[in-house]
């Protein structure tokens, strides 16, 4: 059976675990080619898709129209509100948006970018019960990577320095970055010289709570920005703050109001522009390949 993935929708959240899981159990994974994503970013049901980061996902699952089978992020899985950002439908709920703006698709399955979300088991046994029918083996591929289903660790951020505040506050919604990212990682400086504090090296579950302490109806992405919000704003290093806006998604602007509220400092709007392209989909590493090789060294040695 072949598998694709949707991978620009926090990838490195969700993606390896899934990917050596479908491999150990005879998934043929497969990567959908750059060429074919950048050309469906002209796709006129594509171009209407708001939000970048969702435009993207979009021409990656048509450029994966001929896989068997479509594993597509599900941000803010079994949440049931329509507040804040997730009055977007694509925030609310990315598997089912797709599925309604791109008929035709193969079979989607909808997956917990959260690892330790409730329905992780079920969802995946149940996709590794479609990939191979041998219900001894989806039990022993589950029982062997089942250790591996928590969210990858956190980098963590530096202790305030005394009497020092020339830090800046990086936040946005959780699918702009990876805890990775040069741009944003511990260590990494603006061109002012301050120190960036950025949200994407903190643990995701932590600052959900702390939005859900602010307030508990919000939705699982919007409590993780909220969070770190809060959490950055009772630093005493911190100077001001940066909120990434995409300028086309209205889920952004919503969550730009909310940091402005509640920062308690200056704030500044950094648009995304570059990081979703049809350039950025056909330079795009694949990923998926290296995945699966690690896969099929487990054991090994």
């Amino acid at each position: 059976m072949r598998v694709g993935f949707v991978r620009s929708v926090l990838w490195h959240r969700y993606g390896p675990f899934w990917v050596r899981s479908l491999a150990a159990a005879g998934a043929d994974v497969v990567d959908a080619d750059p060429d074919a994503v950048a050309a469906a970013w002209d796709d006129p049901r594509v171009a209407r898709v708001p939000g970048l980061a969702f435009r993207a996902a979009a021409a990656e699952a048509v450029a994966s129209s001929g896989v068997d089978l479509l594993v597509v992020p599900s941000v803010n899985a079994g949440y049931e509100g329509a507040r804040g950002g997730a009055q977007d439908p694509f925030v609310a709920d990315l598997p089912g948006a797709l599925a309604q703006v791109l008929p035709g698709l193969p079979p989607l399955v909808a997956a917990p970018t959260d690892l330790d979300a409730a329905g992780v088991e079920t969802t995946l046994v149940s996709v590794l019960g479609r990939v191979n029918p041998s219900a001894g083996l989806v039990r022993r591929v589950w029982q062997t990577h089942r250790a591996d289903a928590h969210p990858p660790a956190a980098p963590g951020l530096p202790a305030p320095r005394d009497g020092a505040r020339a830090a800046v506050a990086w936040v946005g919604q959780p699918w702009h970055r990876a805890p990775d990212d040069p741009d944003v990682a511990p260590g990494a400086r603006t061109e002012a010289g301050e120190r960036i504090l950025a949200m994407y090296a903190l643990p995701p579950a932590d600052l959900r709570a702390e939005g859900w302490r602010h307030d508990p109806k919000l939705a699982p992405s919007d409590a993780e920005a909220i969070g770190a919000v809060l959490r950055l704003a009772r630093r005493p290093d911190v100077a001001r703050f940066v909120v990434e806006v995409d300028d086309t998604a209205g889920a952004d602007a919503w969550l730009a109001r909310k940091v402005r509220a509640l920062a308690r400092r200056d704030v500044d709007e950094v648009p995304l522009r570059d990081r979703w392209t049809p350039a950025a989909s056909r330079d795009a590493a694949p990923v998926v390949e290296g995945d699966v090789a690690a896969a099929d060294g487990e054991g090994e040695g």
